[in-house]
């Protein structure tokens, strides 16, 4: 009898122990794994930042020492997005400028490109002047979609952590139009067995932020799932 008191005794405190394990274990667990495989399909799903074994090490073994209080902090992507409209729209005046310039002076611009394809060829002052004019026009072009371009990209760069925590199986895409919300995140401190590039093993410690979103998307609720945005110590 008390053998088996004994038994059931000690499968309790396991399967006490086995749910105490805070949710980020397992979370690192099958990141670290997936890392160490080079599985980008699963860390891309689980983090929004990378752990390349060949460029920064992997993670043989580790243990949570620390977990930090949930911090908050409102989300709306209108400041992007609003960058981003004003940029195509000074994008579009200037096309707007340049084509009414390009009509007024059609003739003297196909004179000087086409003078301008030939090496020995001497320009006038006035063929000068309009060169330089067009070169001008030319790379304002090129710098209005640059401006745009990275518009553009920091929207993306805003919007990815939110968009990987949001998404899920039979859920509406993230759209940063109608979005409104907040940040919730956390430190947690791991002490990690590492193997580096070259094959030698350190001990090092992590400090990983886990961030979910959630918020209000067309006047739904969307509670996001939480994933890495960022790795320190390694």
């Amino acid at each position: 009898m008390l053998e088996h008191k004994s038994v059931f005794a000690i499968t309790l405190l396991l399967a006490t122990v086995a749910c105490s394990r805070p949710p980020e274990q397992q979370l690192l667990t099958q990141f670290f794994r997936a890392a160490r495989a080079r599985d980008n399909g699963t860390t891309s799903r689980m983090s929004a930042v990378t752990l390349d074994p060949r460029e920064q090490g992997s993670v043989e073994s580790f243990s949570i020492t620390s977990i930090g209080d949930e911090k908050r902090a409102p989300l709306t992507f209108k400041p992007l997005i609003d960058a981003v409209a004003k940029a195509q729209s000074d994008e579009t005046e200037f096309l707007k400028k340049k084509v009414e310039y390009q009509v007024a002076n059609q003739k003297a611009i196909e004179e000087v490109l086409k003078l301008s394809s030939n090496p020995s060829a001497r320009l006038t002052a006035a063929q000068t002047k309009t060169k330089d004019e067009w070169d001008k026009w030319v790379q304002g072009v090129r710098d209005y979609q640059r401006a745009v371009s990275q518009a553009k990209a920091a929207l993306s760069a805003g919007t990815g952590a939110a968009e990987a925590s949001l998404t899920q199986p039979g859920q509406p895409a993230l759209d940063p139009n109608k979005f409104e919300g907040e940040t919730i995140s956390k430190d947690v401190v791991v002490a990690a067995k590492m193997k580096t590039p070259e094959g030698q093993d350190v001990d090092k410690t992590l400090t990983i932020t886990f961030t979910r979103v959630t918020g209000k998307m067309d006047g739904a609720q969307r509670e996001g799932r939480s994933i890495i945005t960022k790795i320190t110590g390694l």
